[in-house]
């Protein structure tokens, strides 16, 4: 009798069990739902294996509550297809019900699969309180939810949510308890299940841990998830491990693919084990016998034994997820012992999937191979979407610049955003990142989930990371491009290090520990920004090894001071970010390091010359206790600077005070230095005879203290200070005369430079051929010098020179090599300038489309360099382009807004001549006669048109004044229409070329 009831219910659970189909992950809450022919077929079996069940009846008597647990879900699964609104969320925890229902009615065929415990009183009482748990779900939940409104439901979201969770936590209590009733069933032999009908035993002592919540909100990791789920399906034994920093998203993506339903399927056993409080290899074993329920009074002294005993005694595949197994692992004493037993776990074969976590990026060290995956941070998309998802809030812009600073790490977002949905406002966080770093973001706690300065403490100050790399750590966090791989700088750092630290082998470690990088070629190891803020805290300014480190960025900015070689360019452009930075911490520095002020000024040097503007951060160097002649060239060089940026009354004050500290230190040199450069200033300003004494002054004091280098650079700019004034023949004959003394110097770099300056000159003389000459030796000079922003800007010269022959194939050529090379150095002015010479060529050649592009690509350009003048000059530009196209209203606003800036800002007069022509031109063409006049209202004596092509046209005085063109046609017995046509008609004979001379030299 007995043992046919028993196949009766062996029949009824695997009919149930054979029909029913479990959702895939794409049912799942959060996933893409399935299609329509997936979704009914799945319902179907669902819903017959339920009413084969309740229609058994009598078959499961003894166990009456299955027959209306069933029942109760067929009422569930049917409203699944009634619903109309809200549907996606009513799907939601219907699927959740029928998934944990599943899993309950599995726990009960093995349970009954046993001979004589049929009568276990407790799962009949179980069974009825799920039942009456079901029905609660059926009449509060699921019949509301059905009649709610979708308008109703989005106000109610946040409470429907909360429903949601609570429900799946009573769902896993119920799961949970049948569980344990399946593991004691098979526990006990037939006779010891009698024995407990007629006297109830001692409860037996049962450790069960439940799995993990399934994580509600996972972002940016659907590819990873899917790739490890697909692994530990399709893989005979899987061997997992999924590695990154700390707060990467490590357990978030092992608990989904722990929750997925198709891993569900497969393995029907799952276990989960943290490490996060087993330091100890007997900790690990002891939390993975409690996970295995494996009783204490049953555990003896080889716990290894016990648990691979319960693994293969279980009749179903099982899957073992340990997470922060580091924890345990990087203990060196611990190390061996667990690599040891998973070599043992390992030997269970196909039956046992293992899936570990593990903060860095090294895997444990057995002898079978891993699979595996290293999680890197949020894409910047994924890391807006977390933020906004869980603040409930758009990221404005200081919440995107906090969001950039996280590097995408989830824990620090998820951080950030919970803040901020208790009140906390972006800016007022991104000001505390700021000032007091990774302690910024935490909510409540120490834990390393609530506190990110904790989460990252954990890694840094784990076992395998000793004092020593600490201080590596610390130095490189100083360093916002990290350390250089490239010699000069890789061995210098290892030199400065105490106790003769293995700098290779300590890099190493920090990266195994996800601490560094090694990105880039040449490679540089470098930390991640939150990581870097929590480093900084570690510094100790007073640290020997702080100050080296410091002296040796210093030491290398003397050496390599200047930009013409290209071995310092190798050297000093890559390593600029980690120049500035180290000598700002200088200079809060007591006492400061020695030479600080003068490689303040040469690093400024060199982001002038990169076309940054950095007047504040030299500035701030001001107020130190510098020497006198270190001061002077650092006043020198904030002039230089200033009227770089066209600060000109900025610029004469500081070379005003400049020359006063150097005439202080009786310094012949700084004086002959700074007098060259304040005749540079009146250059710019046009006070030629100003510039004239300061450049003569500048030469007298270099031929008094004999340096012919410094003598033919004065002579060079008063070549160009000729030019200026249109005298050629003195310009030729200063160049010469400089050409001759860089030749006795043997300075290649200087006769280049003067090459090219009198390629110029011949251009202004149309000299053609003999421009080209000159500009070819200085290309071929500045490739020997290996001078490469020389050469770029001798290209540009040489696609000048094509454009005056009209050769416009060739002179596109020119432009586009020019800005390959300028764009190698980040010179953003020589850059700028190619693009606006290209766009001029395109409008010359009729490709008005390719020209706009050029011209709007230079426009913003200018306007991230700043330069007022080369603003509006592009403007012009594309306001003759727009007179080209016959669209006069664009044309006119791009005009005005180059006419603006020429009267308010630039106080040229012959770039405002020009503009004003153009304007004329439009009103020409659209016979307004009055705004004409208005064009021409202009009382200078620059001319209004000049072409550098040879066929300039000067409007004297005499046609410019407002007298000699009559006010109204009938004022002459000349008419005005005809003066109008004959004007117009001599305009467009008038060759394009584009504006050469100081604008664009």
């Amino acid at each position: 009798m007995r043992q046919s009831q028993s196949k009766d219910r062996k029949s009824i659970f695997g009919t149930l069990l054979a029909n029913e189909n479990p959702p895939t992950r794409s049912q799942l809450p959060g996933a893409t739902a399935p299609s329509a022919s997936r979704l009914d077929t799945s319902l179907s079996a669902a819903g017959t294996a339920l009413q084969l069940l309740k229609d058994a009846g009598e078959a499961a008597s003894e166990v009456p509550y299955v027959k209306a647990v069933a029942g109760i879900l067929l009422q569930i699964i049917k409203i699944r297809e009634d619903i109309q609104a809200n549907k996606e969320r009513c799907h939601e925890i219907i699927d959740l019900v029928r998934l944990k229902s599943t899993t309950i009615l599995q726990s009960l065929d093995t349970v009954y699969h046993v001979e004589g415990v049929e009568g276990l009183e407790e799962l009949k009482s179980d069974l009825e309180a799920y039942a009456d748990f079901l029905r609660t779900v059926l009449r509060d939940q699921l019949e509301p939810w059905k009649k709610q409104s979708r308008w109703s439901f989005y106000v109610n979201r946040g409470k429907n949510a909360s429903d949601l969770q609570k429900l799946e936590r009573e769902l896993d209590e119920f799961g949970n308890r049948f569980f344990v009733k399946r593991q004691v069933a098979i526990s006990v032999d037939a006779r010891a299940a009698v024995t407990l009908l007629s006297k109830p035993p001692p409860p037996p002592e049962i450790i069960f841990q439940a799995l993990p919540a399934s994580p509600k909100i996972v972002i940016g990791r659907d590819s990873t998830i899917e790739s490890v789920v697909q692994v530990i399906t399709s893989t005979s034994e899987p061997r997992i491990v999924v590695l990154g920093q700390g707060g990467v998203g490590k357990t978030t993506v092992a608990t989904a693919v722990l929750h997925d339903s198709r891993v569900a399927a497969v393995y029907l056993t799952r276990y989960f084990v943290s490490c996060e409080r087993a330091p100890t290899t007997d900790l690990l074993l002891s939390h993975i016998a409690d996970a295995l329920s494996i009783p204490q009074a049953s555990r003896d002294g080889n716990l290894t034994s016990l648990i691979v005993h319960r693994i293969r005694s279980d009749t179903h595949s099982v899957l073992l997820y340990i997470d922060n197994l580091e924890t345990v692992w990087e203990v060196d004493a611990e190390q061996p012992k667990v690599d040891h037993f998973l070599e043992v776990l390992s030997g269970i074969g196909s039956k046992l999937a293992v899936l570990v976590t593990m903060r860095g990026t090294q895997e444990p060290k057995t002898s079978f191979l891993w699979q595996c995956t290293v999680l890197s941070g949020l894409t910047e998309h994924d890391s807006i979407a977390m933020y906004e998802t869980l603040s409930g809030k758009l990221a404005d812009s200081s919440a995107r610049t906090l969001l950039s600073n996280l590097s995408g790490s989830p824990l620090a977002i998820k951080l950030f955003a919970l803040m901020v949905k208790e009140g906390d406002k972006p800016s007022q966080l991104l000001s505390s990142w700021d000032e007091h770093g990774t302690k910024a973001l935490e909510i409540g706690g120490t834990h390393r989930l609530s506190n990110l300065n904790q989460s990252i403490h954990l890694s840094v100050f784990s076992p395998r990371i000793d004092s020593d790399a600490r201080l590596v750590l610390g130095l490189i966090a100083l360093m916002p491009e990290g350390l250089s791989s490239s010699p000069p700088w890789f061995e210098g750092f290892a030199s400065i290090l105490p106790n003769r630290t293995p700098l290779h082998s300590t890099l190493r470690t920090l990266r195994r520990a996800a601490l560094l990088e090694e990105n880039g070629e040449p490679p540089r190891w470098q930390m991640l920004p939150p990581i870097q803020q929590f480093c900084l805290q570690l510094i100790d300014s007073t640290s020997p090894a702080v100050a080296s480190l410091i002296e040796l960025y210093i030491a290398k900015v003397a050496e390599h001071w200047t930009y013409t070689s290209s071995v310092s360019h190798a050297i000093i452009l890559p390593e600029m970010a980690n120049i500035r930075r180290l000598l700002l911490y200088g200079s809060n520095l007591q006492p400061l390091p020695p030479h600080i002020g003068e490689a303040s000024e040469e690093y400024a040097s060199w982001a002038n010359w990169q076309s940054i503007d950095e007047t504040v951060f030299l500035s701030s160097f001001l107020h130190l206790a510098i020497p006198t002649h270190p001061m002077a060239y650092i006043h020198r060089r904030l002039g230089i600077m200033h009227l770089r940026w066209g600060r000109l009354d900025a610029a004469e004050a500081s070379f005003a005070l400049s020359l006063k500290l150097f005439t202080e230190a009786e310094s012949e040199w700084g004086q002959a230095d700074t007098h060259a450069a304040i005749g540079s200033l009146e250059l710019r300003r046009d006070r030629l005879d100003v510039a004239d004494a300061s450049l003569h002054c500048a030469l007298e004091l270099y031929i008094q203290l004999g340096s012919r280098l410094g003598e033919a650079n004065a002579r060079r700019s008063i070549g160009d200070l000729h030019v200026c004034r249109d005298q050629l023949d003195p310009a030729e004959a200063s160049f010469t005369l400089a050409l001759n003394l860089y030749v006795e110097a043997q300075h290649r770099w200087g006769e280049a430079n003067t090459h090219e300056s009198l390629g110029g000159l011949y251009l202004r003389r149309d000299q053609l051929d003999a421009a080209v000459l000159s500009f070819h030796r200085a290309l071929k000079l500045y490739a020997e010098v290996q001078h490469r922003w020389g050469e770029a800007n001798t290209q540009k010269s040489i696609g000048n020179v094509h454009l005056r022959l009209n050769q416009l194939a060739a002179a596109k050529e020119c432009f586009t090599l020019a800005i390959q090379q300028f764009t190698e150095f980040q010179d953003q002015r020589g850059i700028a300038v190619c693009t606006f010479l290209l766009g001029q060529t395109s409008m010359r050649s009729h490709d008005l489309n390719i020209a706009a592009d050029a011209f709007s690509r230079a426009l913003a350009l200018w306007e991230s360099v700043g330069d007022h003048l080369y603003i509006a000059q592009t403007h012009q530009a594309i306001g003759d382009l727009c007179l080209q196209r016959n669209q006069w209203d664009d044309a006119e606003v791009s005009l005005h807004r180059a006419l603006d800036i020429y009267t308010t800002k630039v106080m040229s007069v012959k770039d405002e001549s020009l503009a004003r022509s153009s304007l004329m031109k439009i009103q020409i063409l659209r016979a307004k006669s009055v705004e004409t006049e208005q064009a021409f209202d202009y009382d200078s004596d620059e001319p209004l048109f000049q072409f550098n092509s040879g066929h300039d046209i000067l409007m004297t005085n005499r046609h410019r004044r407002r007298r000699d063109i009559p006010s109204k046609p009938g004022d002459s017995s000349r008419p005005f229409s005809v003066y109008l046509n004959e004007l117009a008609s001599s305009y467009d004979e008038l060759p394009s070329y584009p504006l050469e001379g100081r604008r664009f030299s």
